[in-house]
């Protein structure tokens, strides 16, 4: 493995710490993913439905199989993260999205092939295709690349661990809220089809660069976490370095586990939920289609600045405190949907949504490695994904019922300020496996 390290270069021998430039690669590894996230799907959802001839409904129940389906091997790919490393098995998933695109932008034809199955309506084709699909597209986009960019960043550091996820999470935050206007522009320059064409491209040349530069650690390359250390080792440092490697079986006994793990599974349903059916819930509110939209960059704003703020105190307090202030997050949202249509409650929705997906950037990526170490980080992080994405999977469904049973998303609301409530109860008891 230290071998393979060294090709094609040495890192020991770059002028500055490699760790920083990891960062780099790492949010691009991220930005690179955003085909495969829900605001990068979505911008191609009404060019489906009128292309494949089939409901809202429908390529929304094609959705939510191919993203459970992608969340049931997610544990899977983070032992082939631990076993193969992060180079193999991140180019391997930035080539299956490019592939997955570049069969889905010639979907209808394939789609159209359907026609000689006389016993299959050819809606149901569509709906079994794009399942298949979006499995290939959220896999590996949503999951392995997002979860293997963010763990190889978080490998390469331990005192600076969290002013590399805020650096890596601000502009992350910023990229993925500016990506629907890009698409939108694509898809305006190059047509839809056209438009995941030369995505797919992009993602095979990144793909290369991930060969060339993604390292695993610092250790297999020579150096240390945090570059070289000029000061001696305080008796907490040491402690920390010298930190239990939890299994995935030792850390799911661990109230620690699970109170990051539904914390952040419950942002993926709540922030999923609520940007798939954004638009209906606001009508429903008797709000316009530019307050809907007018959510999004100040819930950004306040994300960015508590990302900040949060992964900077991460270094110095107990993680269990920012678990309780994203617990609070989620309440302030559930509230803020249940009363929308007050003024107050607008901006309650916005404010616990920042606050909800900026605590969200620092705990999946600094908790898993403080509490658990780095061994089986792949493994540990990979069951926590596909949790995430399993809920990001339901929750479009679940808000869908709350308003086609009962004429509004006020059930679901109460559903996920109950979960939220749950969660600050959890978070009271969590503690540093580490400290047992």
């Amino acid at each position: 493995m230290s071998n393979y390290a060294k090709i094609p270069f040495r890192v020991d021998r770059w002028p500055f710490f490699y760790g920083w430039f990891i960062v780099l690669m790492g949010t691009l590894g991220m930005l690179f993913s955003v085909p495969g996230q829900t605001m990068g799907v979505s911008v191609f959802t009404d060019h489906l439905i009128g292309e494949l001839k089939v409901s809202r409904d429908q390529l929304s129940l094609a959705y939510m199989f191919g993203t459970i389906g992608s969340s049931l091997f997610l544990t899977l790919a983070g032992k082939w993260y631990d076993r193969y490393g992060v180079r193999l098995v991140m180019s391997g998933a930035t080539i299956m999205l490019a592939l997955a695109l570049i069969v889905a932008s010639f979907s209808p034809a394939i789609v159209s092939l359907g026609k000689g199955l006389s016993f299959l309506p050819l809606s149901y084709f569509a709906v079994f295709i794009m399942s298949l699909l979006f499995f290939m597209i959220r896999f590996s986009g949503q999951g392995v690349m997002t979860m293997s960019s963010r763990n190889m960043i978080m490998k390469w550091f331990d005192r600076k661990r969290g002013l590399a996820n805020a650096l890596s999470s601000a502009f992350v935050s910023f990229g993925f809220s500016m990506s629907p206007l890009i698409l939108a522009w694509g898809i305006g320059r190059f047509e839809w089809y056209g438009t995941w064409r030369w995505l797919a491209v992009l993602l095979v040349l990144f793909a290369v660069l991930v060969l060339v530069f993604y390292r695993d650690n610092p250790e297999i390359c020579g150096l240390v976490p945090d570059g070289k250390n000029p000061r001696p080792l305080t008796e907490k440092e040491q402690l920390q370095q010298n930190r239990k490697q939890f299994t995935l079986k030792e850390a799911r006994k661990t109230t620690a586990f699970w109170g990051v793990a539904i914390a952040t599974t419950f942002n993926g349903f709540f922030v999923t939920g609520l940007t798939f059916h954004i638009l209906s819930i606001f009508h429903t509110a008797g709000m316009d289609d530019t307050k809907a939209l007018g959510i999004f960059l100040p819930a950004t704003l306040i994300s960015v600045i508590v990302s900040i703020g949060g992964n900077y105190i991460s270094d110095f307090i107990r993680l269990k405190y920012l678990l309780l202030i994203m617990a609070l997050g989620g309440i302030l949202s559930s509230i803020g949907l249940i009363l929308l249509g007050n003024g107050w409650s607008y901006y309650v929705l916005i404010v616990g949504n920042g606050t909800l997906s900026g605590m969200y950037s620092v705990l999946s990526a600094v908790a898993f490695p403080r509490y658990f170490g780095r061994k089986h980080l792949g493994a540990i992080s990979g069951f926590n994904m596909s949790m995430i994405v399993f809920g990001s999977a339901i929750a479009p469904l679940i808000f869908s019922l709350s308003k086609t049973q009962t004429g509004s998303y006020h059930h679901a609301g109460m559903f996920s300020l109950t979960v939220a409530a749950l969660i600050f109860l959890l978070a009271t008891r969590v503690r540093n496996p580490q400290t047992n």
